[in-house]
């Protein structure tokens, strides 16, 4: 099978907060990251439609330190069900800032677990 992505995806373990376009301001729900690059994330988060996912926008909120977090946004290019409405989407980033990109880079290098109070 073709490598279809313009960078490899690093391995992660991250618990972050998801909120898909469309949803309400509020509406943050909790998703995990299991791979991760400066140009996207695969995420696995709880949703009734997979198919419904793909072409909107999803903003992670990823933890970078027991006090910061860091936002960032990107394009659903592929969602695939689980059960309990579980769902792996991948997302690709667009449209980063150079400040952005830097710290997704950074992020990459160090893909790691870190807890979420």
């Amino acid at each position: 099978m073709e490598n279809r992505r313009r960078a490899e995806r690093q391995p992660a373990v991250w618990m972050g907060a998801c909120r898909v376009e469309g949803d309400a301001a509020d509406a943050w729900r909790d998703c995990g990251v299991f791979d991760f690059s400066a140009l996207g994330a695969g995420v696995d988060l709880r949703h009734a439609e997979p198919s419904g996912l793909v072409g909107r926008r999803v903003s992670l909120r990823l933890p970078v330190g027991a006090s910061t977090e860091f936002r960032v946004t990107g394009e659903v290019r592929n969602a695939k069900a689980g059960p309990e409405d579980v769902v792996r989407a991948g997302i690709e980033f667009a449209g980063l800032s150079a400040l952005e990109r830097s710290v997704l880079e950074v992020l990459e290098r160090g893909a790691v677990y870190e807890p979420r109070d």
